[in-house]
């Protein structure tokens, strides 16, 4: 099989680089999603990697579904165990593993069945955190969508409420909501999306043992669009 025919001088290259950090720089159109489908068929057939110390990350499902099928189209079924999603699909997946076996620490009660939650349960989730402090947001010229914004906002930037800052009564406001909205997410055993990311990132960078595991299981991560 030959896995280089169709790539030009550059990809072929990125294709066949050595193990370690490899950032490859490319405009629209440029054959991205060739060069990260051929370097995984790369590891598994010329390098004889298992399929299951691979992961690969993109941006949307599309692209991941696009991913998977070119993979598939150059190698048959021989990819089992291979990992391929958006990062919060496979961050899901992650902490879904994991929850029933962190008995505390960053997923305190929650179990694998959690859900998750749409934009729809977060502005009622949020409407009901606000009730339950019985803060008047009219006041202060807030609405539950905005609370929600800033929380999402702090949750990207791995800002839990008890770090939230508060240097106005507005900001107290929004950290008192942030922590009752969390305290009310754990106990429907849910998560929003945001939390699949922070929570996924606090739980590895908080758990050496966890994060150990991972780190020899996954020997090579491939992430797609990297700006994202």
């Amino acid at each position: 099989m030959d896995l280089h025919a169709t790539l030009y001088p550059q990809q072929h290259a990125a294709v066949t680089a050595p193990d370690g950090p490899t950032l490859v720089l490319a405009g629209p159109g440029s054959g991205k999603t060739r060069v990260l489908t051929h370097r995984i068929a790369h590891l598994i057939y010329a390098r004889q990697v298992p399929p299951y110390q691979i992961i690969a990350v993109t941006f949307n499902n599309k692209a991941a579904g696009v991913m998977r099928a070119r993979v598939r189209g150059i190698l048959g079924d021989r990819l089992r165990g291979l990992r391929i999603g958006t990062f919060h699909a496979l961050c899901a997946q992650l902490l879904r593993m994991e929850a029933d076996e962190q008995a505390d620490g960053v997923l305190g009660s929650y179990n694998r069945n959690y859900l998750i939650y749409d934009t729809d349960d977060q502005k009622k989730l949020v409407a009901q955190a606000v009730e339950d402090i019985g803060v008047n947001l009219k006041r202060l010229s807030l609405t539950p969508y905005k609370v929600l914004f800033q929380i999402s906002d702090a949750k990207n930037e791995l800002v839990e409420p008890k770090d939230y800052p508060r240097s106005a009564y507005e900001d107290e406001v929004i950290a008192r909501v942030y922590e009752q909205y969390q305290r009310l997410l754990q106990d429907n055993n849910a998560m929003d999306f945001d939390d699949l990311i922070m929570k996924t990132v606090l739980l590895l960078r908080e758990n050496a043992e966890t994060r150990e595991v991972y780190q020899r299981r996954f020997e090579h991560v491939l992430v797609d669009e990297i700006q994202d």
